[in-house]
């Protein structure tokens, strides 16, 4: 990648970062999808036939990646050539009128409610210091539906005093409350106490480690969960942080809570992101109708006299 592309590249990242509160996980996405377009297209600023070299970078996307990503990346670009076009660097961003690709929506997996509950139950049984972390991730992983990025970073001060509630910083740098109750409390509480006998050194975090970000990293709680289900006799390749966030607003649904209220508590922006929920509770509804309801009993009595 050439220094000029570098540096305009590194100048448009200091931007988003302090005009967006972006994540740092998000940034280094950005990075990586403009480095990539950058090592492609050749100098930015000075390119000649834009248009031409744009299809190449289109068709480049739509051979090597899924429709998640190409938009992912065409979304990067289109942004970071936005910034260019008002600092007058580029006469036109020719991405503007470029279609995404639609992307198919997939129905989220989940666990049901006595599988959540083997994969919990199995955590209590190591009553050991980093067993009753564990236990504690999982308890309000399942009982907030938070992001697992939400939970490794969640920080000593986020905590309310009381323990009914943590404050959490949601994408794009807004903050929601969520509420605690019952078990997840008492857990809370003893691992905060033992934490503050066992543990010396003092971290501003929940859940402190050595890592270089300075709290338990997301890979690392992903292999304690499959660790963990396997001990709880479930299959490994189907539960991950993800699917028990599934499991979290799948539950409440099939309880009749209110798809608002579970949109708040899983942080999304958007109504239209927790309906997909709604899409697996039809389905559901529509094996029980298919297998129960009276209109099928007259109709295996139909074929029967056929």
């Amino acid at each position: 990648m050439s220094k000029e592309n570098s540096d305009l590249i590194n100048k448009y990242l200091e931007f988003v970062f302090v005009q967006k509160n972006l994540s740092k996980n998000t940034l280094i996405s950005y990075q990586n999808d403009l480095q990539e377009f950058s090592n492609i297209f050749g100098k930015i600023y000075l390119a000649n036939g834009f248009d031409q070299k744009i299809d190449e970078y289109i068709k480049y996307l739509s051979e090597k990646f899924s429709p998640k990503s190409h938009c992912r990346k065409l979304s990067s670009v289109r942004n970071f050539l936005s910034y260019l076009f008002d600092l007058k660097l580029i006469k036109k961003n020719p991405t503007n009128d470029i279609e995404f690709p639609k992307i198919p929506k997939n129905v989220p997996k989940f666990l049901s409610e006595i599988e959540v509950d083997k994969i919990i139950q199995k955590s209590y049984e190591n009553k050991s210091f980093k067993g009753l972390r564990t236990t504690l991730l999982i308890e309000i992983l399942y009982a907030t539906g938070i992001r697992v990025s939400e939970l490794v970073s969640i920080k000593l001060g986020d905590i309310k005093d009381d323990y009914s509630s943590l404050m959490i910083k949601s994408k794009g740098g807004d903050f929601r409350y969520v509420p605690l109750f019952g078990v997840v409390m008492d857990v809370l509480k003893k691992y905060l106490d033992d934490k503050l006998r066992l543990q010396s050194e003092k971290s501003k975090f929940l859940f402190p480690s050595n890592s270089k970000i300075g709290h338990l990293t997301r890979h690392r709680f992903f292999q304690i969960l499959k660790d963990l289900s396997v001990k709880a006799g479930l299959d490994k390749n189907k539960i991950s942080p993800h699917v028990i966030r599934h499991s979290f607003a799948s539950h409440l649904l099939n309880r009749g809570v209110d798809l608002r209220i579970i949109q708040e508590s899983l942080g999304h922006k958007d109504i239209s992101t927790t309906q997909i929920y709604t899409h697996i509770q039809a389905k559901k509804l529509r094996k029980i109708l298919e297998n129960k309801h009276n209109v099928t009993v007259k109709l295996k009595k139909f074929e029967k006299l056929s």
